[in-house]
C-alpha cells in the first residue's frame, strides 16, 4: 500500500489549523473526495480540538474497497483483494496488510457508523488531504490507478467470488450465524456418517482477509457447549478455484436443520429436531366440510390456567442494544408486566413472571420455575438484533412439535398487533423452549436495530396494542375466546 510523504506535513497543517482554532471544537467540516461532497448520516468529527475522524465505509466504498463489520468483535475490515486494513473500536491500533500501525485516536462508533482518524485514511489509503479554510471542508483526492496494458496469457481465467463471508459465529443457543457481503447462495445442506455430520458449501464465495490470516491452510473450530446435537462446528475454505466456503456441524446424534438467508448479509443455521422420514403417500381423504380444531391442553382441575411470561434477558445480561441507546431487557419486562396485567382480569388464567423486575435469571432457573409450578404454558419475551439496520418484522419460535399450535395462535394475534413485517413462526432449538415439558414459545417483537421498529417497541401504546395481541393469542390457543 503506497505511502505518500506530501500526507503528513497536509496533514500536520489541517489538525493545526483545527487546534489553533477559537471554536474548532464546534467546526463540523464537510468532506470531499475529487470534489464531490461526501454525505453521511454521521458527520466528521473533531475529537481534542485536533483530531479530525471521519466514516470510514462511507470513504472507503467511495474509490471501490469493500468494508465488513464483525458487531462480536466491534471490528471493521475495510480490503479490495490486495490490501487490508482492520480495526477495531475504541483502540488506538490498527493492522494495515498484518502490520500494527498505531492511531492518533482510537476509532469510534456513533450511530451504527465507525469513524477513525482522517490521518490514518490519507495514509492507509493512499489520498491526497487538503484543508480550505474558506469552505470549513476537508478536501480527499484520489488519483485513479492505471489501467495496465494487458499481455496475452495462458493461465486460466480465476473467476472473482460473488460474494465475502466477514464472520462466522455460533449464539450459543442453536444458530450458526454467517456475515457476508455481496452474494451468498448457499448449496442445500447433506449429511454423512461416521461420524455423523451436516455439511453445507456457499459457492463463489471466499473469506475476508481477517478470517483469511486467522484460517491460514486450515480450520476454525467453534464449541458448542452442551447442545443436545452439536458437538462442535468447523469451516475452512473448501475450494479456492472456485472459492467455496464449507462449513460442518458435527453431530452427537442424528439432527436436521433449517436455513435461513435474509438477503441482508446474513444466513442463520438452525439445528433443529430430526424431520421424520418421509412414508409412502397416501391418497388424500376427501376435506371434511367442518374444519378439525386444534386440541389445547387440558383444562386443569381447579379450572384456571397457569402460563410463566418470561421477560428475557434482565440484570447484568442487557441483551440488544437499541439503535438509540436503551437495551432490550427494558422493552422485554415492561412488555411481561402489560401482558400480566391483561391476563389478571382472566378469571381462567393465572400468570406468573420468571423475571418480575429488572434482575438476572439463568435460563435454567426460569426453566426450573416453569417446572416447579407445573405451569401449562410457557411464553418468553425478546426483542431481535441485526448487524444490518435494515432488518424488520416479527418471529415466533418453538421447539417441540407439541408447542408447534400455541406458536400458531399467539403468532397470528401478536405479529398483526405489531404492524411490523410478518417474519413466521419458525422451529428452533432453545434452551427455555426446549427444556421446558409444557407448551413453550420464544417472541422476538421486531429488531431493536431498526429505526422504525424501535420507536415502536419503545412506544407506550403500542407496547399495550402487542401485549393485547399476545394475550388474544393464549385465550385462542386455550379456546377461551
Amino acid at each position: 500500500m503506497k505511502k505518500f510523504v506530501p500526507i503528513l506535513l497536509l496533514m500536520s497543517f489541517l489538525f493545526t489549523l483545527f487546534s489553533s482554532a477559537g471554536h474548532a471544537a464546534e467546526v463540523v467540516p464537510k468532506l470531499y473526495l475529487n470534489g464531490a461532497l461526501l454525505d453521511s448520516k454521521v458527520a466528521p468529527q473533531i475529537v481534542d480540538n485536533k483530531y479530525t475522524l471521519v466514516p470510514i465505509r462511507l470513504v472507503s466504498e467511495s474509490i471501490g474497497y469493500k468494508v465488513g463489520w464483525s458487531s462480536a468483535t466491534q471490528t471493521v475490515t475495510v480490503h479490495n483483494g490486495s490490501d487490508s486494513i482492520v480495526l477495531t473500536i475504541n483502540q488506538d491500533v490498527a493492522f494495515v496488510n498484518n502490520e500494527q500501525v498505531k492511531l492518533d485516536t482510537p476509532a469510534l462508533l456513533q450511530k451504527g457508523t465507525t469513524l477513525i482518524p482522517l490521518r490514518f485514511v490519507g495514509e492507509s489509503l493512499g489520498m491526497q488531504v487538503n484543508w480550505d479554510q474558506t469552505t470549513k471542508s476537508v478536501q480527499l483526492f484520489k488519483e485513479a490507478e492505471p489501467t495496465p496494458t494487458p499481455t496475452p496469457s495462458t493461465d486460466p481465467v480465476v473467476t472473482q467470488p460473488d460474494g465475502v463471508v466477514t464472520d462466522i459465529s455460533y449464539d450459543n443457543e442453536n444458530a450458526i450465524i454467517i456475515h457476508y457481503e455481496g452474494s451468498a447462495v448457499y448449496n442445500q445442506p447433506f449429511k454423512l456418517e461416521s461420524p455423523k455430520r451436516i455439511v453445507m458449501d456457499i459457492p463463489n464465495v471466499s473469506y475476508s482477509d481477517t478470517l483469511l490470516a486467522q484460517l491460514g491452510s486450515g480450520q476454525i473450530n467453534l464449541e458448542a457447549g452442551e447442545h443436545p446435537y452439536l458437538s462442535g462446528i468447523r469451516y475452512s475454505l473448501f475450494s479456492s478455484s472456485p472459492a467455496t466456503v464449507r462449513i460442518v456441524l458435527d453431530l452427537k446424534a442424528d439432527a436436521d436443520v433449517d436455513v435461513i438467508n435474509s438477503a441482508l448479509g446474513e444466513i442463520r443455521i438452525n439445528v433443529i429436531d430430526p424431520l421424520p422420514v418421509q412414508a409412502t403417500p397416501t391418497p388424500t381423504p376427501t376435506p371434511s366440510a367442518t374444519p378439525t380444531p386444534t386440541a389445547g391442553p387440558t383444562l386443569p382441575a381447579n379450572g384456571v390456567y397457569s402460563i410463566v411470561i418470561d421477560a428475557g434477558h434482565g440484570g447484568s445480561d442487557p441483551g440488544a442494544k437499541g439503535i438509540n441507546g436503551r437495551w432490550e431487557k427494558e422493552f422485554n419486562l415492561s412488555l411481561s408486566l402489560k401482558v400480566k396485567a391483561l391476563l389478571d382480569k382472566e378469571s381462567k388464567i393465572k400468570a406468573y413472571l420468571s423475571r418480575p423486575d429488572d434482575n438476572y435469571v439463568k435460563l435454567e432457573d426460569r426453566v426450573k420455575f416453569a417446572e416447579n409450578l407445573k405451569a401449562n404454558l410457557f411464553l418468553s419475551i425478546h426483542a431481535n438484533s441485526n448487524p444490518s439496520s435494515a432488518a424488520t418484522g416479527t418471529e415466533t419460535y418453538y421447539t417441540r412439535a407439541s408447542s408447534k399450535a400455541f406458536a400458531d395462535a399467539v403468532h397470528k394475534q401478536f405479529a398483526k398487533a405489531t404492524g411490523l413485517k410478518d417474519r413466521g413462526v419458525k422451529q428452533q432449538s432453545l434452551h427455555v423452549t426446549r427444556e421446558t415439558t409444557m407448551p413453550a414459545i420464544l417472541l422476538e417483537a421486531g429488531f431493536l436495530s431498526n429505526a422504525d421498529d424501535y420507536k415502536k417497541l419503545f412506544d407506550e401504546s403500542v407496547q399495550n396494542k402487542i401485549a393485547a395481541g399476545i394475550v388474544a393469542g393464549i385465550k385462542d390457543y386455550l379456546k377461551l375466546s
